[in-house]
């Protein structure tokens, strides 16, 4: 039985939790929700003891079949939650999971979880016996389209109210960092801001805490305001927030700069473009803005950010404030870099 997060929800308010469980998704955020709700039927249906369990290179495939000797007096049986961290169970860790599958330890509820599984992993033997036998969760991130609904969604569970405005405004933010996204709608609900909180309230309390995230550089970036991007820049380091996070965030953009490229060489209008690549009409005239500015300098922009990556991760004594100033100079005014000699 393959399920939604919502679906989930539903079926276990109907049945009961059975013998097993798998949860896989892109979204470490919709995994713990999964994790969570399983939780919580499991306490409700009287089983108490829990054993948290990840695959390495040492974990004992036996310990799925001889947990439940260990069971308390106080308790008949286990929730066992074994995390595969990368979805590879390995040749005996796929047979020990169809062995299982076929006959589960009626002493324990065993969930199995990790990242979304490729196609070839789906099609594993391990991961075809567990589809035909177990609940099958599926965590994956929604698509852009649907982010405002899922925000707008997420938000309730703070008893917060959001705009239309900040909906879309925290999707064009988080997408593809939905743990971010949780964090900052729980310091929302945090604030004293009226109800229903829109897009510039929440640049607002942003700004007001002297805290500009990686987001707040994003945008200064896309509308080409390049002092208020060199001045966001500028504070993001003084904070002590993460390079990587920012190269994360540039990297995007031109990888959203990259596909319109391959998008109008194929013939498509950048209007048709935009669409195919989910950016929001509110975005589309600072992209297409950001296109003409950046048409040029792709190649530029790809060796600062290979650079850029190279000095964060290996420390190999490049300058990366100066990096991430020449990158944002080449997103927002191209013409003020000239010259430029990386390694």
């Amino acid at each position: 039985m393959q399920l939604s997060i919502g679906q989930l929800q539903t079926q276990l308010q109907q049945q009961p939790l059975p013998a097993l469980l798998c949860i896989f998704g892109d979204s470490p955020l919709l995994v713990d929700d999964a994790l969570q709700l399983i939780r919580v039927a499991a306490k409700q249906q009287g089983v108490e003891e829990r054993l948290a369990w990840r695959q390495d290179k040492q974990f004992d495939w036996q310990q799925l079949n001889h947990s439940s000797d260990s069971l308390s007096l106080f308790s008949s049986k286990k929730l066992v939650e074994l995390e595969l961290p990368e979805g590879k169970p390995g040749r005996d860790g796929g047979e020990a999971i169809r062995s299982y599958a076929a006959s589960p330890n009626q002493d324990q509820i065993l969930v199995l979880y990790g990242p979304k599984l490729r196609q070839d992993q789906q099609k594993a033997k391990w991961f075809q016996v567990l589809s035909q036998t177990a609940w099958t969760v599926q965590a994956n991130a929604p698509y852009r389209e649907q982010l405002p609904r899922f925000v707008l969604d997420r938000a309730k569970r703070y008893q917060l109210t959001l705009a239309a405005d900040a909906a879309q405004l925290m999707s064009d933010w988080y997408e593809g960092n939905l743990l971010a996204l949780d964090q900052q709608l729980q310091k929302l609900a945090l604030s004293d801001l009226a109800s229903p909180i829109d897009a510039a309230a929440i640049r607002a309390s942003a700004e007001d805490q002297s805290q500009f995230t990686v987001f707040a550089l994003q945008d200064a970036i896309i509308s080409g305001q390049t002092e208020l991007a060199l001045r966001r820049l500028q504070r993001l380091l003084e904070e002590g927030e993460e390079v990587a996070i920012m190269s994360w965030m540039l990297q995007r953009e031109w990888q959203t700069l990259r596909q319109l490229e391959q998008h109008l060489a194929a013939g498509g209008n950048f209007a048709q473009a935009c669409k195919a690549l989910r950016i929001w009409p509110s975005q589309q005239q600072h992209y297409q803005a950001l296109w003409q500015r950046c048409q040029n300098q792709l190649g530029q922009l790809n060796h600062c950010l290979a650079a850029l990556e190279t000095a964060y991760k290996r420390d190999d004594g490049g300058d990366i404030q100066a990096l991430l100033t020449h990158i944002v100079l080449l997103f927002c005014s191209p013409e003020r870099v000239k010259d430029l000699q990386l390694p």
